[in-house]
């Protein structure tokens, strides 16, 4: 992903990310909408997309450290009707497509396909059905075998919706996707590390994600959305746990203690 050093709205942000036509055509249609955001959100928006690493920038963070692919740390897919609301879907949308980054990175083709197809059910209930329309599922059978050519695939399919609901002025779920996808990659991460003997490295990128999860706060803060603020609520236990992390020098007993809150945070998105 491109950063640029201006500070910039999101959608000039997401065309210069981009090289497909598709999605800038989505976003180019949407202009105005993001325009109107105010200038304090647009603002915390640029700060979240520099801090926050994408689903797949944080399974691969992971996957680097050695941790070993752990089914059981996804959420599961008999869980795909329990979402009624649109911040919930939101939300889950955003875990769903981090569990597709973790299995595709882990070469888990059939994982993936699963979580695609929950994926697609979230966008679908949030009336995205062109995100991931009839071409975007062949080209992502035709690539199961390939990993890069699949991210590009959901990265693109996750652009058209984040543009999508600017355009139909719902932003607030589109940081709810965000906030989900991101407390679903630092769950997957937390869980692979061993209470016995915990790896240094992973330790080293669970305490990074500090700037992170600051940048996040500050972006939900400005919603006054009931759901939003429902979530931020939440998250409070987690950022009472990494306001004690020291990022020279890290303390095994707070990095689990940052694991056990990430665990109740993503149990109320996924319940």
């Amino acid at each position: 992903m491109i950063k640029q050093s201006a500070v910039i709205l999101l959608s000039s942000l997401l065309i210069a990310c981009s090289g497909d036509s598709t999605v800038e055509e989505a976003l180019i249609d949407n202009e105005p909408v993001v325009s109107g955001l105010t200038i304090e959100r647009a603002e915390k928006v640029q700060e979240v997309f520099y801090t926050i690493p994408s689903p797949m920038e944080t399974a691969n963070l992971f996957y680097i450290t050695g941790a070993e692919y752990k089914t059981e740390a996804t959420n599961s897919i008999k869980n795909i009707n329990n979402y009624v609301t649109s911040g919930q879907k939101a939300l889950n949308l955003g875990v769903y497509g981090a569990d597709v980054s973790y299995a595709n990175i882990f070469d888990q083709s059939e994982q993936s396909m699963l979580y695609i197809n929950c994926t697609k059910k979230m966008a679908d209930a949030l009336d995205i059905s062109s995100a991931f329309d009839v071409a975007t599922i062949e080209r992502v059978e035709e690539n199961m075998n390939n990993r890069d050519s699949l991210m590009v695939i959901i990265d693109d399919a996750f652009w058209i919706i984040d543009a999508h609901l600017k355009g139909n002025g719902q932003d607030h779920l589109s940081a709810l996707i965000m906030t989900g996808g991101w407390i679903e990659g630092l769950y997957i991460g937390t869980q692979s590390l061993d209470r016995e003997n915990p790896d240094a490295e992973l330790m080293k990128r669970v305490a990074a994600q500090k700037s992170s999860l600051a940048s996040l706060m500050d972006l939900l803060i400005t919603y006054d959305n009931a759901e939003v603020m429902a979530v931020k609520q939440n998250m409070k236990v987690l950022q009472t746990a990494y306001a004690k992390v020291d990022e020279k020098a890290i303390d095994p007993v707070i990095i689990f203690k940052i694991t056990d809150a990430v665990s109740k945070v993503r149990a109320q998105i996924i319940r």
